[in-house]
């Protein structure tokens, strides 16, 4: 008996330990982009196009809690990060390819503030997606595939998205949390030049939270516009004709 217990004891200890250390997932969602460069130009890599109402959507799970108390300032929590799918209306950035971190997908630095319950109060985070190696920590020519990368930033410090495709990385350097800590595979300054077939598109506020966001209301299409029309101009022939009634009676 005393073993049923011991073994009961233990279960319950782990499926604790494993409720305690359950994934935590972030919801992202910026506003429509407010300024948007596209390209005019496409001499190397693959350009696209920002299109109005496009934004910056998705999630970022964390393997558990965050620790409490955390400074955006300070702490980066990017070995924290199981995954994240994330797309800037262009692109979509996950970490896992088929469960494999992606050696082409790159944390550049995910800080952030936390409150006493490690509840994300402040956050700043930079990804990267590369063409893959071989890359180099000195400037390359423009016309060189592996100069290219797309990134996503965001921040509610001074409260920013900015995300870039095919810029130019004129800067790299080792980041930690690289999925495979390459040398130089963190790109640290790009330059976005429309002639060089890059774009880039800004808004200025985002969320983070751990609950959806609501889906934004949806547009008519024309068809549901023609419809409205109809109905307005049925319901003004109907006031009109009732109008006239009224005056010869």
């Amino acid at each position: 008996m005393k073993q049923l217990i011991g073994y009961a004891v233990a279960a319950l200890s782990l499926m604790a330990t494993q409720a305690a250390a359950a994934p935590v997932t972030y919801y992202v969602q910026s506003e429509p982009y407010t300024a948007i460069t596209d390209s005019t130009a496409c001499p190397v890599g693959v350009c696209k196009a920002y299109g109005a109402g496009q934004r910056l959507s998705g999630t970022i799970t964390f393997f558990g809690p965050l620790a409490p108390n955390l400074d955006v300032q300070t702490d980066d929590v990017g070995h924290m990060i199981d995954d994240f799918q994330l797309s800037d209306g262009q692109n979509t950035y996950t970490l896992l390819n088929a469960g494999i971190p992606d050696p082409k997908m790159v944390i550049n630095f995910a800080n952030v503030s936390t409150d006493a319950s490690g509840v994300i109060t402040a956050f700043e985070f930079k990804f990267d997606r590369t063409n893959g190696a071989p890359y180099s920590v000195s400037i390359m020519p423009s016309n060189d595939l592996q100069t290219r990368v797309s990134t996503i930033y965001f921040t509610s410090i001074h409260p920013a998205v900015s995300v870039d495709n095919n810029a130019r990385c004129t800067a790299r350097g080792t980041v930690s949390n690289a999925p495979t800590n390459t040398p130089g595979a963190g790109c640290i300054q790009t330059t976005v030049t429309p002639t060089e077939g890059a774009s880039q598109a800004q808004a200025s506020t985002v969320t983070m939270s751990l609950t959806p966001p609501a889906p934004p209301a949806p547009v008519p299409t024309l068809s549901e516009w023609a419809m409205i029309l109809l109905g307005v101009l049925l319901a003004g022939g109907a006031a009109l004709k009732l109008h006239r009634r009224r005056q010869t009676a």
